[in-house]
């Protein structure tokens, strides 16, 4: 593995990326972190704010078999770190969102896919105290972190980061079933009530879980209708 930290950078995915070739030369597993990340990427081209006491981090890693199930993947392996170094529970938002229990966003996960072998992976996380930080969160559900009493410096999220990757390399999926099951494990909104948005259609259903190609599966008019590629809101 190559581990490059940085005290600050505009973007992990962006850096990744644009040095993809000449960073893979020195291992074909890379991990690129930073203490503060200045224009963090997120879904659908929307900017990742990063704050104290934060992870920003981007990686390589080798597709899931099933190509498109890679997010879900990466977040439930994510989710099994945060347990077992934190004993924090955190959960799953389809598609790549993780949420504390009490459903506030704490992380999130981008898939950029470069070819066959390679996928840029860039995770962002809440890990500690967000102090002066809540009062201004936008996001719907509110905003949130891993554990609010933790405090950590440079080396700690050099080193966290190192950790986490090394975890997910370690703990690939190899059974779709296994997979699957732990998704409904994790995910915070099963069950319940969702908006999903489309192509330009507005859709209100009951969320059931992931399909073989990690599509959402949800219930509406008591038919079960997949979505791949979409945005969901979980109504209250």
């Amino acid at each position: 593995m190559y581990h490059q930290h940085f005290n600050s950078i505009a973007s992990t995915q962006i850096y990744l990326k644009d040095n993809l070739t000449l960073l893979k030369k020195s291992d074909q597993d890379v991990l690129i972190s930073c203490s503060e990340q200045t224009q963090g990427i997120g879904r659908r081209g929307n900017n990742w704010e990063t704050f104290p006491n934060s992870l920003a981090i981007s990686f390589t890693i080798r597709p899931n078999i099933v190509p498109s199930l890679t997010p879900l993947e990466i977040g439930l392996i994510s989710v099994q770190f945060f347990k077992e170094k934190f004993k924090k529970d955190l959960f799953l938002k389809w598609p790549n969102d993780l949420l504390t229990p009490d459903g506030k966003k704490c992380g999130g996960i981008l898939c950029q896919y470069i070819d066959q072998l390679t996928v840029v992976v860039g995770l962002g996380i809440n890990l500690g105290n967000l102090q002066g930080q809540l009062e201004n969160s936008t996001f719907r559900h509110g905003l949130g972190s891993v554990d609010q009493n933790l405090h950590i410096n440079f080396f700690e999220q050099e080193n966290i980061s190192k950790d986490l990757y090394e975890h997910i390399l370690r703990n690939r999926y190899s059974d779709m079933s296994v997979l699957k099951e732990d998704f409904k494990k994790f995910c915070f909104h099963l069950d319940m009530d969702v908006f999903i948005f489309e192509d330009g259609v507005d859709h209100i259903g009951v969320f059931k879980g992931i399909g073989d190609n990690g599509e959402a599966l949800v219930e509406k008019n008591e038919l079960i209708h997949s979505f791949l590629s979409s945005s969901l809101t979980i109504l209250n």
